[in-house]
């Protein structure tokens, strides 16, 4: 019982960490604006594991639904069906991906941010894709349109958030392991 209230609390903690750090957005030439959003799911799959990150990432689009906690402010029944949607809803599959990665036994903490960090890139190719496909059939922009305006600004941002993640999550993740046990 001990160890599921924990889990749960962890969840909700991460996921309050998810509400107040994803409304900031800072509004940039293209359509989609610079936000932490992306940063704080990677952190979230980072630092804990699956089942603990993907219950934090659900809480907060649950809550998205009705809140205003979206990167800009928006809400879940504007903000998902809408043009940058996909982004929002990827976040789930961003987890596991992660979350893979880190499940692989390594020995040196540089191969832990390393791993981390790979992880990282691949969920938010994953992201972009999703992202980019909803963006094109709801704008009615090509695909290839799509990225360079939902993409390609954000690239350089995303990697420094990435390995941001990789970071601070591998140590995150080694305190709270402490605490834990």
């Amino acid at each position: 019982m001990h160890k599921k209230l924990q889990r749960m609390t962890t969840a909700a903690i991460f996921a309050a960490f998810l509400c107040v750090i994803s409304p900031i957005a800072i509004p940039l030439s293209g359509a989609v604006p610079f936000a932490l959003q992306i940063f704080a799911v990677m952190l979230c799959a980072v630092t804990l594991d699956w089942g603990t990150a993907q219950l934090a990432v659900l809480l907060y689009l649950l809550l998205g639904l009705f809140l205003p906690i979206f990167s800009g402010g928006n809400t879940g029944l504007s903000a998902i069906p809408g043009p940058t949607g996909g982004y929002i809803w990827s976040y789930l599959l961003m987890v596991p991906v992660i979350a893979l990665f880190r499940c692989i036994p390594l020995r040196k903490r540089w191969q832990e941010y390393a791993a981390a960090f790979c992880g990282c890139l691949l969920a938010i190719a994953l992201c972009y894709f999703c992202g980019t496909v909803q963006f094109s059939v709801v704008s009615g922009n090509s695909f290839a349109k799509s990225l360079a305006v939902c993409v390609v600004p954000f690239v350089g941002f995303d990697l420094l958030k990435a390995a941001a993640a990789a970071l601070l999550g591998v140590e995150l993740g080694q305190i709270l392991s402490k605490i834990s046990n």
